[in-house]
């Protein structure tokens, strides 16, 4: 308990200096350092024979992305379509993983299929690295720390959520939510965690956290509550994954958090949907 205390608040410090204290090519190294640890940890959850191969992919499709459409750009306030719907695929891979996640274990085939597993993990690492770099440089010219505030919020959603479930779990938790892929997840505590997050959500917006995301009302009601939402479903499929690979946390690098994805699975939701789901509402995804 010590352990994983300690860890947390080192954790904490260093997110917050990353957010607040780190310009845009240093944050785009912390973002490309957390990127690379995921997709590390991902390789042998999908149990690729060479433990290298699918990082391998992940650069390689990280270079790609930064050779069409260069972060620095961002910083001028150009955000290429490319970006956008990059970060868009994000809608139907989470939309497409929910009935994977209803199904299991009955129906699990597809995770023997390596192809399938490449394109699933890529889907779910590519457009969250893309989202976070979008997020921080957004007004960066104007006011170094808007971006920072809106990365912090958009991740304090989803913290919010998970407050949110534990307490509500602990105190009123009776009917399991999907026992075959997370046995201590409840009903009570998904409808405690999502009050809570609307709470944090309904707050941030008070405070003028979400920039030009609050442009259109309805656009970031929507997409925040998208995001409050599918940051539960990006816990699961995490959860499932690690059941199919039989590992019990993705890595080793947190003492007493487990891996990098056991701290990200929700972000790799939330964060690109809110993005492309106000885009898609708010017309501006092209």
């Amino acid at each position: 308990m010590v352990t994983r205390i300690i860890t947390g608040i080192v954790l904490i410090a260093a997110v917050i200096a990353w957010l607040f204290f780190a310009d845009f090519p240093i944050f785009t190294m912390g973002a490309l350092f957390i990127y690379m640890v995921g997709a590390y940890e991902l390789g042998p959850i999908f149990k690729f024979k060479q433990r290298y191969l699918f990082l391998f992919l992940a650069v390689a499709a990280a270079v790609c992305c930064f050779v069409i459409a260069p972060p620095g750009e961002f910083v001028s306030g150009h955000i290429p379509p490319v970006v956008k719907y990059i970060i868009a695929l994000s809608i139907p891979l989470w939309i497409g993983v929910v009935p994977l996640i209803k199904a299991y274990p009955h129906k699990s085939s597809w995770y023997e299929n390596k192809v399938i597993c490449a394109i699933l993990g890529l889907l779910m690492l590519v457009p969250f690295l893309e989202g976070l770099l979008v997020l921080r440089a957004t007004d960066i010219a104007l006011d170094a720390n808007t971006g920072a505030y809106l990365v912090l919020a958009v991740m304090a959603l989803v913290w919010a959520a998970d407050s949110g479930a534990y307490f509500a779990g602990v105190f009123f938790g009776k009917n399991k939510l999907i026992p075959a892929v997370s046995p201590k997840k409840t009903r009570e505590g998904l409808y405690g965690g999502l009050i809570l997050a609307f709470a944090a959500l309904i707050l941030f917006m008070h405070l003028g956290l979400f920039s030009v995301y609050a442009d259109s009302s309805p656009a970031l009601i929507a997409s925040g509550i998208i995001a409050i939402v599918f940051s539960v479903i990006g816990d699961l499929l995490e959860s499932m994954i690690k059941r199919l690979g039989g590992v019990k946390d993705s890595g080793k690098i947190f003492p007493g958090h487990g891996g990098m994805l056991d701290r990200i699975d929700s972000q790799l939701a939330a964060v690109p949907l809110f993005l492309s789901v106000n885009w898609l509402i708010s017309g501006n995804l092209a």
